[in-house]
């Protein structure tokens, strides 16, 4: 089975680390990103470690994959598919990205739900918490052996998985990054500012004003119950103090963020409902302004 992995940053180099333990005479793995180097560092639990997994400059990269891990960053979607030939017509592939609304740029795009905290360094990544993706149930013909192998490769610790919930669990992904990644990004700072109770307060509205908006306008027939905010702030409480978010790493490099498919998406949601969102509608106002470049 040939599996190639799209992106060599925080998400994609720690899905390497661990698939390059599976076994090498039932996977043949490929790391892509936009220039080639012969390895990366993973800092982990205090310790730093070289892994000598050969990154690919992708313009290079002919194969064709069965499975394919797309863990670039989301606006760069549409130039991919214009530019890479690495797949075949059964192939299958997994957007292990944030946010929603992409599905459709790829016919054979599957939506993934992910866990994986990271940063890119200079020349290292630091992995926080988390190394899981779920996906929707389904039955899928290379997926399906990518995970049987995972499951009995005691030597790989990351969860790749199907859940009949798929649709619940991505609004709720969704909701986690609209909180944590505003307040990051427009504060430049950490999960730090969860110390100080007004930001806390500004979240929890950010998140109630989201959860309505969920709530009321999905067309998945999600329901979403109120607890969950305590469970997202329960979450954010519990990172680590200076670990940041992709948004919050993109701001502080000036680079363009994921917005459009995260706070956008869900303020787009609300266009066709009566629903009042002052705090969502700030944040998504302050993030265009900072994309216009």
């Amino acid at each position: 089975m040939r599996i190639g992995i799209i992106g060599a940053g925080a998400v994609g180099s720690i899905i390497a680390r661990e698939f390059y333990k599976l076994p090498a005479d039932k996977v043949e793995l490929t790391l892509m990103a936009r220039s080639a180097r012969d390895g990366f560092t993973i800092l982990d639990q205090g310790v730093k470690t070289y892994h000598e997994i050969k990154v690919h400059n992708i313009s290079e990269v002919t194969v064709k994959f069965d499975v394919l891990f797309i863990a670039a960053k989301t606006p760069a979607l549409t130039a991919l598919k214009e530019t890479i030939n690495i797949i075949h017509k059964d192939s299958e592939i997994i957007y292990a990205l944030n946010g929603m609304g992409y599905d459709a740029v790829f016919d054979q795009g599957i939506p993934g739900v992910v866990y994986i905290s990271g940063q890119q360094h200079d020349d290292y990544i630091e992995h926080y918490v988390n190394q899981k993706i779920i996906l929707p149930e389904g039955k899928f013909s290379y997926i399906d052996k990518l995970i049987e192998l995972i499951d009995s490769t005691e030597t790989v610790n990351f969860e790749l998985l199907k859940s009949s919930a798929f649709n619940k669990m991505r609004y709720e992904k969704l909701l986690i990054n609209v909180g944590i990644n505003s307040m990051t990004a427009l504060s430049k700072n950490t999960s730090k500012i969860f110390e100080d109770d007004r930001t806390v307060q500004l979240t929890r509205q950010l998140l109630t004003e989201s959860l309505a908006v969920v709530n009321k306008c999905n067309t998945d027939n999600v329901e979403i119950d109120e607890n969950f905010i305590d469970y997202a702030m329960d979450m954010y409480f519990s990172y680590p103090r200076d670990m940041g978010t992709s948004m919050y790493y993109d701001v502080m490099a000036n680079k363009t963020t994921e917005f459009e498919y995260i706070q956008q998406y869900v303020y787009n949601m609300k266009q066709d409902c009566d629903i009042d969102t002052p705090v969502l509608d700030i944040v998504v106002t302050l993030l265009a302004a900072y994309d216009k470049k």
